[in-house]
């Protein structure tokens, strides 16, 4: 029970904090909805690429807080749900080549920030 808790309560931070930034981005900056997913992706994938490295060295540390952080929080914070929708609207709105570049930034940018974010 402990543990539901902690996604839950650290998915409530994330999804929040998305929402923010995708405000932020989107709306202040007056960059595109899907700049600002970018952004969220790739930052949460460092994040969760340095949480991995962490909770690797620190095995004393508990599980409902590993669980709050990386299940929670950052799964939450980072989009691949939204940024699936937002390709497909894309591909129906006849942006193929934009859809393609923002697929493969995406996939390219976030698999290299976890890395980073577990070598650093």
């Amino acid at each position: 029970m402990i543990a539901l808790l902690a996604v839950a309560l650290g998915g409530a931070f994330g999804a929040s904090m998305r929402y923010g930034v995708n405000q932020l981005v989107s709306q202040v900056l007056n960059f595109p909805l899907f700049g600002a997913t970018l952004l969220v992706n790739v930052v949460g994938c460092f994040l969760m690429g340095k949480a991995f490295n962490y909770f690797e060295q620190h095995a004393e540390l508990s599980e409902p807080l590993r669980l709050f952080i990386t299940v929670g929080f950052l799964g939450a914070l980072t989009t691949w749900s939204t940024f699936s929708m937002e390709t497909v609207v894309m591909i129906q709105n006849d942006e193929i080549i934009k859809a393609a570049i923002y697929t493969v930034l995406t996939t390219v940018c976030c698999f290299l920030a976890f890395w980073l974010g577990v070598k650093s």
